[in-house]
């Protein structure tokens, strides 16, 4: 489990990185071919020590399982790996978990990303508002970004929600696609 070994340095880094905060880190299949990156955990996230979780992950899981997407193949995690209380993470602090990010995204190994909110967008390095790009699809090089909305969004919009729903549907197959392409 070469992967997991690589999981763990980056765990090991970011523990000492950033010793004084309680970490949340990733979870799920490592060499999924999909990988959710959030924001942050939020208040239910912090307390169960999951990166998504609550409604909103109630919400994603029953988008995902309408589109024919196993849960239990997906990974998830967070920009920001612990719970920010009731602030808005900066620039400089979402900037300093971003390498973090990148290399806990190339250990998985996904064929697709899958961003929940503007912080994960940015976190992944497309600076774009997400009302312009939801949806789309763009090739970053060893996987294939689809930036969408965070359930949470959806959960206190219905347009939002009919947006997220419309996004998650076609990622059967744009996971399709996108190992087509990278074969």
């Amino acid at each position: 489990m070469a992967d997991a070994t690589n999981l763990q340095h980056v765990h090991t880094a970011l523990k000492k990185k950033f010793s004084n905060r309680k970490l949340i880190f990733g979870r799920g299949l490592i060499g999924s071919k999909i990988v959710f990156v959030s924001d942050h955990p939020g208040a239910e996230g912090a307390k169960e020590g999951k990166p998504l979780a609550g409604n909103n992950q109630k919400l994603l899981n029953k988008l995902l399982r309408s589109a024919g997407i196993d849960t239990n193949k997906i990974y998830i995690t967070n920009v920001i790996k612990y719970h920010p209380e009731n602030k808005k993470p900066t620039s400089k602090e979402i900037k300093s978990y971003v390498p973090f990010l990148k290399e806990e995204i190339k250990t998985v190994g996904p064929k697709v990303v899958v961003t929940l909110g503007d912080i994960a967008l940015n976190g992944v390095g497309l600076r774009q508002p997400l009302d312009n790009v939801h949806g789309r699809t763009f090739n970053l090089g060893s996987f294939t970004l689809v930036p969408t909305f965070h359930p949470e969004s959806a959960l206190k919009d219905p347009v939002v929600q009919t947006l997220l729903q419309s996004d998650i549907s076609k990622l059967k197959k744009i996971i399709a696609e996108a190992e087509e392409n990278q074969v």
